[in-house]
């Protein structure tokens, strides 16, 4: 059913080595070159916040939504599913792996 959220969204890093530029301390980073690519801003947050809980290899809902606080849902897998359009994500079962930056796909 679109605009439902799983309990908790398993992760997968397809990135290549962490780059200098990363944002992020140990495994919990991201490339800060989300913020020039011409994506929705809930889409550059959500990226970031998924690449901060690749570590732990899941996000559940609640983490979801503290990541865009005061959206539905729906806004969220509307924004999810805008990562996967610009291949920053890909689904995998259960769940989405990440991808660069570099992979993005306008």
């Amino acid at each position: 059913m679109a605009g439902v959220i799983p309990e908790v969204t398993r992760l997968e890093d397809r990135r290549p080595e962490r780059p200098e530029s990363a944002a992020g301390a140990g495994d919990f980073w991201y490339e800060p070159e989300i913020w020039q690519l011409p994506l929705s801003p809930a889409g550059r947050v959500l990226y970031a916040a998924l690449c901060s809980f690749l570590g732990h290899g899941e996000i559940n809902r609640q983490d979801l939504r503290g990541a865009l606080k005061g959206s539905t849902d729906e806004e969220i897998a509307n924004a999810l599913q805008e990562l996967v359009r610009h291949n920053l994500l890909d689904p995998v079962e259960g769940g989405y792996a990440v991808r660069s930056v570099r992979e993005f796909a306008g």
